[in-house]
């Protein structure tokens, strides 16, 4: 009978095992799982950040918008491979455009400029930009920048009214997520005024039997901690008192009577969190601790808790690339327990400095500036920057505002605004530390969700990458059904005509890509269906008119401290408004396209829709013998030197010029039709042929005409050579290309242009958008100071392709004796 139990065991226990490891398998599979997804997010998807430096924070009516912007990829910051088009609008209160521009960027850089309209209203306006590539992850990831306008009238009623309408906003997060029943939980709050910015906030905490437990205060712009046990039963809220001493309550989420508390400690040292893990629940069961930053898995460790222990874990920032890492807490098979952001600083970006010659300079005297921009391991960096130049009693920058280093590292990877960015990467100050703790428990992660990943879910990708300019459209028939297999073929008109062709797919749609151009070009789009019919047939081209929406968050810019300036500045630049230079340019289809894509043909234009000059041969039609087969092929056998017909069927004829491989191009009023298609072609309605068998003459028609060309004229179509009036089936297309982007004017103030004496009062005295560091390192910047008696500040900012951001600034003073003012 033992033997019995002992051989039943044998059997047993491996089973028993088997199905144990089948039951803690997951354990493996989800970092395995999260690792493949976001590999392929990264590698395939390759979300894009933007970022875009402006000479000034806000502007007067008919000035200049001087503009940099930098498309990079999400995760590594170096320059995008997805997208060669930025897209920058800047939009009005209510959301509609008042400048848009279209800017090619080459190695992920882009510049621009916008002339600001001299009627437009003062207010707050909106600097967005965007790809269409970054449109397929939700407008959240756009670049938004608020920008002010300043004119003699007041800002807005509207704008006015919506600020005193706030009160004030007081959120609570517990840290991970959630509190639970039992457990010490720390608590992070968050206190906004009117028009989103924190304010100073104090108060206690309150059980619902109406006993206070502990006091707090904010740390920095109404935020901070504080440490709650929440028990069994009871509820509780946060009482605060405002400046007008007015009392509020807000209730605290309720705990969790069973759950997990994740903490994370990061303010008291750079080289390592500490990591603590504690949960309420009876039964044991594995745990997936991973950390994930630039879009890999950097980190996953698989623990298990004893009920009524905590885990606790240091792990190294080593292991991190500098910006934020964002942690998960889950069960093995995905679900999620809890949620913490930290940032990790290695201090690895660059470091950018500025020197002028002198400390400082007389009115109208050359400045040079020297740029030096090195590693964190102390070597030269080469790439380039974009600099500004400003007036600081008139211009008055933010110095904790958003920059591309706070930007690129922070605040895109965060929901919300986030007030003060720059404040968070000053060094050395225990205080900014803690805020920033606080600030990562507060504001959330946007860029996917941990449910995606677990899942494998990917974003719908509904709007391509451009590489370049792209003319798209739909074919459809007259009652909006889509012509699939059909072909487009697009004219340029100007001193050339020429054009291309292309299918269209299944929904009728086409695109013909590859153009570069600035300006406007009007192009001619013609539709045929798969058999050559235009009957019937519209195009419609695709129109961009797409417009960003304001984010829920966005808020404009307090101007509080602008004010006793405002007046000044508006006078000040009057003076000083850009004027627009037009460009005037005459294109050929060459001209606008790029290198690699291939042009079908192009020859000067006497007659608009002829492509073809000159034929070798000219039939008419009513002078051909009659076809028997009623095929017009055989009418012309024995009438063309060099063109053979010969029988290949019933009633089927094909023909072969010069011997040629390859068949002619069949054409029917200028739309190349199939060969089999010429059976339906009565011979009576022939008003003439033309036959073109020389490369030169038919080379016109591009690789289709490699066998030559023999083009039919009916009598529909008209004897003589008529100019084609655009229809649904062809139409003419104003092409919207690069916008047009002007040199910054910077006089030079040397012997000869010293005796001028109008009055320099410039608010931008200097902008390039290049300054590039050679293998040193260096860059060497001149320009000349203008008229006022006051202090500059510089601003430079760059990324290296490495995607390491940095920023440098500087001052210098000016002491005119052409102007006190």
């Amino acid at each position: 009978m033992n033997r019995i139990k002992y051989r039943y065991l044998l059997y047993f226990v491996p089973a028993l095992l088997l199905a144990s490891m089948a039951f803690i398998s997951p354990q493996n599979d989800l970092p395995k799982r999260l690792a493949s997804y976001l590999n392929t997010f990264r590698s395939q998807y390759a979300p894009e950040k933007v970022y875009v430096q402006t000479d000034k924070p806000y502007y007067a009516p008919g000035q200049a918008i001087w503009l940099k912007g930098y498309v990079v990829d999400a995760a590594t910051l170096r320059p995008s491979a997805k997208s060669s088009v930025l897209y920058v609008d800047l939009l009005d209160a209510d959301n509609k455009p008042v400048h848009r521009l279209t800017l090619k960027a080459a190695n992920g850089k882009a510049i621009g400029d916008m002339i600001l309209p001299d009627s437009l209203p003062e207010g707050t306006y909106r600097l967005s930009a965007y790809t269409q590539w970054m449109r397929n992850f939700g407008e959240s990831s756009f670049f938004n920048k608020p920008v002010n306008v300043f004119g003699p009238g007041k800002n807005s009623t509207k704008q006015a009214a919506a600020a005193v309408s706030q009160d004030i906003d007081f959120q609570l997060f517990p840290e991970g997520g959630d509190m639970v029943q039992g457990l010490l939980s720390r608590v992070a709050f968050k206190a906004t005024g009117p028009g989103g910015n924190g304010v100073t906030v104090s108060g206690s905490v309150l059980d619902d039997q109406g006993r206070e437990i502990l006091d707090f205060r904010d740390t920095h712009l109404g935020m901070g901690a504080f440490e709650l046990q929440p028990q069994e039963g009871r509820a509780y809220v946060a009482r605060i008192k405002t400046k007008n001493g007015k009392t509020l309550e807000y209730a605290l989420p309720a705990a969790k009577a069973k759950g997990y508390v994740l903490r994370i400690d990061e303010a008291a040292d750079e080289k390592s969190f500490h990591v603590m893990v504690s949960g309420n629940v009876n039964n044991q069961e594995p745990l997936v601790l991973t950390g994930i930053s630039q879009d890999a898995l950097q980190y996953s460790q698989t623990i298990t808790l004893q009920p009524g222990q905590a885990y606790r874990q240091e792990i190294l920032t080593s292991q991190f690339p500098t910006g934020i890492t964002r942690f998960n807490l889950a069960r093995t098979n995905g679900e999620p327990l809890a949620e913490r952001l930290v940032f990790v600083n290695h201090h690895d970006n660059l470091d950018v400095t500025l020197t002028a010659n002198k400390a400082t300079f007389e009115g109208r005297e050359q400045v040079t500036l020297q740029l030096q921009a090195k590693g964190k391991d102390g070597k030269p960096v080469a790439t380039d920057f974009s600099l500004a130049v400003t007036d600081t009693e008139l211009v008055k920058q933010n110095e904790n505002g958003p920059g591309i280093k706070s930007y690129l590292l922070l605040t895109s990877d965060l929901r919300g605004r986030v007030e003060q960015p720059g404040y968070y990467f000053e060094s050395s100050n225990p205080q900014r530390k803690e805020a920033l703790q606080y600030l990562l428990m507060t504001q959330g992660w946007r860029r996917f969700s941990w449910e995606e990943a677990v899942t494998g879910t990917f974003p719908a990708l509904q709007y391509p990458s451009e590489h370049d300019l792209t003319i798209s459209g739909q074919l459809l028939t007259d009652k909006g059904k889509p012509v699939a297999d059909g072909e487009a073929l697009l004219y340029l008109q100007g001193q050339h005509q020429a054009f291309i062709t292309t299918k269209t797919n299944r929904e009728g749609a086409f695109a013909f890509r590859g153009f570069d151009f600035t300006g406007d070009v009007n192009m001619v789009v013609q539709g045929t269906d798969a058999r050559g019919r235009r009957k019937h047939l519209q195009v419609v081209i695709d129109e961009n008119d797409f417009i960003p929406q304001a984010p829920a968050t966005f808020a404009p810019q307090a101007d509080g401290l602008l004010a006793a300036i405002k007046q000044k500045y508006v006078e000040a630049n009057n003076q000083q408004i850009a004027s627009v230079t037009d460009i005037n340019q005459t294109y050929t289809l060459k001209g606008i396209l790029l290198p690699e894509i291939d042009i079908q043909g192009e020859e000067d234009v006497y007659v608009p829709f002829k492509l073809h000059q000159k034929a070798d041969v000219v039939l008419i039609g009513k002078e051909l013998p009659v076809a028997p087969s009623g095929n017009i092929l055989e009418s012309l056998q024995g009438r063309v030197a060099g063109l053979q017909v010969f029988r290949s069927g019933p009633n089927q004829f094909r023909a072969s010029i010069r011997g040629q491989q390859a068949p002619p191009l069949y054409l029917i009023d200028g739309i190349p039709v199939s060969e089999a298609s010429l059976t339906s072609l009565s011979q009576f309605d022939i008003s003439r042929i033309e036959v073109l068998k020389s490369s030169a003459s038919a080379g016109i028609y591009g690789g289709r005409a490699s066998g030559g060309v023999i083009a039919f004229f009916t009598n529909r179509g008209g004897g003589e050579e008529v100019e084609v009036e655009p229809g649904t089936y062809i139409i003419v297309h104003q092409a919207k290309g690069y916008s047009k982007v002007r040199e910054f004017y910077s006089p030079r103030y040397d012997e000869q242009n010293s005796a001028s004496d109008a009055p320099d009062l410039r608010t931008t005295l200097y902008w390039t958008p290049s300054v590039r560091t050679d293998a040193n390192g260096k860059a060497t910047v001149t320009f000349y100071t203008a008229d006022r008696n006051t202090t500059y500040r510089v601003i430079a900012e760059g990324i290296s392709d490495e995607g390491k951001p940095g920023r440098g600034t500087l001052t210098f003073d000016v002491d005119s004796k052409k102007l006190n003012r």
